[in-house]
């Protein structure tokens, strides 16, 4: 999941930088622009689809609120952490 998750904010990062140097103006940026958003789209449904079991426990946390809800998150946590040292 933090692979994932780590890819993801790259290319956001670099939508960002992009987006900006074409809001500024630089004549190749809008190409550039256009590479880095479809990048960060394959990024987010590679990302979507392949959802771990801490994702599926947090989806579950909706269903509550206050405590147990916050305690059901810490657990989703907890799972993707043990997942990220495998």
């Amino acid at each position: 999941m933090k692979e994932g998750l780590d890819d993801l904010a790259a290319r956001a990062r670099e939508v960002a930088e992009w987006a900006i140097a074409a809001k500024d103006g630089k004549p190749t940026s809008r190409d550039a622009l256009h590479q880095a958003m479809m990048d960060y789209r394959a990024a987010a449904v590679k990302y979507l689809a392949h959802p771990s079991v801490g994702d599926f426990v947090r989806a579950d946390a909706t269903r509550y609120k206050g405590e147990t809800r916050e305690a059901v998150e810490k657990i989703a946590t907890l799972i993707d952490d043990l997942n990220d040292l495998r």
